[in-house]
């Protein structure tokens, strides 16, 4: 028992000893660093009071610092706002420059077409000179068709041959000769139009058929249509011609008659 206390009076020496190395140690160490932390403190602080001096606060350096940040957010913001804006207005450009140059294809296709048609047009405008003259109104053909007992369609054809791009406008009056119980006789559009006008109004800027319904009178045996064109082209004098009755009525499409074939 003697030699257990022993051994503790000597744990308790070796703990004494080591503590008091350790303080000898450590604590000069600790006293270093808080000394360094003061001084570290000390100077800090007067940095602060250095510049608080000169004005400068830490806190509204604070504040500033955080509103220039948010103004850096907005400025990213309206870039990325601003490239989008560019890169939209460059697919639109884009999509500009293709549709105008499709435009200006179909522009330049549709002027084609239409000299084409032009120099068509020209070419029959010179045909139709070059056989009705130039400068009037002409019957190109008359035709007579029955459609039910004493009821007939006469159909006159019209073509306007001045050089130029024109409406004509006039009137057709017709009249027919015959003979009725033996006698020679005539009748004229009054009489025989079923509404009773005496004259057919026509407008033509190359040509045009005018069909004029006709009945004839009871016993009236017709033999020749005189025509009467009258049209703001032909001048005071109206055009007239004259047409045998029985070669117009019914001809087909070969036998119609032409104003050459049927003029007085």
């Amino acid at each position: 028992m003697g030699g257990a206390c022993r051994a503790t009076v000597a744990t308790q020496a070796r703990g004494r000893h080591q503590l008091k190395a350790v303080r000898l140690f450590v604590l000069p160490r600790l006293r270093a660093v808080f000394a360094v932390a003061i001084g570290f403190g000390l100077m800090y602080a007067s940095f602060e009071l250095g510049r608080s001096l000169s004005g400068y606060s830490a806190v509204e350096a604070f504040s500033q610092r955080q509103a220039l940040s948010r103004r850096v957010d907005a400025l990213e913001r309206e870039r990325d706002e601003l490239e989008a804006k560019v890169v939209a207005g460059e697919v639109a450009r884009r999509v500009d420059e293709e549709a105008q140059s499709e435009a200006q294809g179909m522009i330049g296709g549709l002027q084609a077409e239409l000299a084409r048609q032009q120099q068509e047009l020209d070419f029959y405008r010179g045909l139709v000179a070059e056989r009705f003259g130039t400068g009037s109104i002409k019957v190109q053909e008359l035709s007579v068709r029955q459609d039910e007992g004493r009821r007939h369609t006469v159909s006159v054809t019209l073509v306007q041959t001045a050089t130029r791009d024109a409406t004509a406008k006039g009137t057709i009056t017709l009249v027919l000769d015959g003979s009725r119980g033996g006698a020679l006789t005539q009748v004229g559009l009054e009489e025989l139009s079923t509404d009773g006008r005496s004259e057919v109004p026509f407008t033509v800027r190359y040509f045009r058929t005018v069909d004029i319904p006709i009945e004839l009178p009871e016993g009236f045996t017709p033999a020749a249509v005189r025509l009467e064109v009258k049209s703001s082209r032909s001048g005071p004098e109206p055009l007239r011609e004259t047409f045998p009755w029985q070669p117009a009525l019914d001809p087909g499409p070969e036998g119609a008659l032409t104003g050459e074939a049927g003029a007085e």
